[in-house]
């Protein structure tokens, strides 16, 4: 508590006033008083916040990148919720795969769709939209959805939650089995195990690889962003959006507009 940077995130939470009176504590004690006063859920935002702040120290210290309060506190949220997503699940993904030398869209094989995702952020306001198309063998876009979420303090952790969304909203239409098309090659990398991330994103990803288990052959790829520009344009509608919607065949008129503009 005697970093001005740490307080300033503290004062955003719930905790302030408990951190203030046990700041002169040891960790041990710190945390044996804490569990007599809070909830075990509140014991887990604490620590996770905790940790959020460490790792903003780091950036700064390290790489000499400050952050602002509000993203470490989006930081801890994001790192518990993730986390509750997955810890009850198991099985590691079966079918990823990464190419980059694609020119331009192409369908999926018969019997299969494709889903691409992206996520467009918009700083001011600390959120992201999420966007999803799905389309059939024939190319035909059979349906698209968008999600506004919040920001969750890196790209990476977004790009990761539109390829999460992709796949929820593919098993909930049931247009299986599905090919994840995502530009981003930092998450395409840690589904497919070519990097590890200590970081938030992390428990996204294993959760990723969990739902591509459970949708039998369904597989992740990456594509330039020239071959996934629907996806993006779908995700910045979705910052207009208060609730999650999908939209299968019929769409709004500007809606239909939008998509129009990627229809060979």
């Amino acid at each position: 508590m005697e970093c001005k940077a740490a307080r300033k995130v503290w004062k955003l939470t719930d905790f302030y006033e408990d951190m203030k009176l046990l700041s002169q504590h040891d960790i041990l004690s710190m945390l044996q008083e804490l569990a007599s006063r809070r909830m075990k859920k509140e014991i887990e935002q604490i620590l996770a916040i905790s940790w959020a702040i460490w790792y903003a120290r780091n950036r700064f210290v390290i790489e000499g990148k400050q952050e602002e309060p509000k993203l470490t506190a989006a930081r801890a949220s994001a790192i518990v919720e993730s986390y509750k997503r997955i810890k009850t699940q198991n099985g590691p993904a079966r079918s990823i795969h990464f190419q980059n030398n694609q020119h331009f869209w192409t369908p999926p094989p018969e019997g299969k769709y494709k889903v691409n995702v992206d996520a467009a952020i918009q700083m001011a306001g600390l959120k992201a939209g999420l966007g999803a198309v799905v389309r059939n063998s024939n190319g035909k876009i059979i349906a698209a959805a968008v999600k506004k979420v919040c920001f969750q303090g890196t790209v990476a952790s977004m790009e990761a939650e539109a390829v999460l969304f992709g796949i929820q909203v593919a098993q909930q239409v049931e247009y299986l089995p599905m090919i994840i098309e995502s530009n981003s090659t930092e998450v395409v990398e840690l589904v497919w195990r070519r990097k590890s991330s200590l970081t938030e994103v992390s428990w996204t990803v294993e959760e990723i690889k969990q739902q591509l288990q459970i949708s039998n052959a369904s597989s992740l790829q990456f594509v330039p962003r020239k071959c996934n520009a629907i996806a993006h344009a779908i995700a910045k509608v979705a910052l207009d959006f208060e609730n999650s919607v999908i939209w299968l065949e019929e769409f709004p008129v500007q809606i239909m507009m939008l998509l129009s503009n990627f229809i060979n």
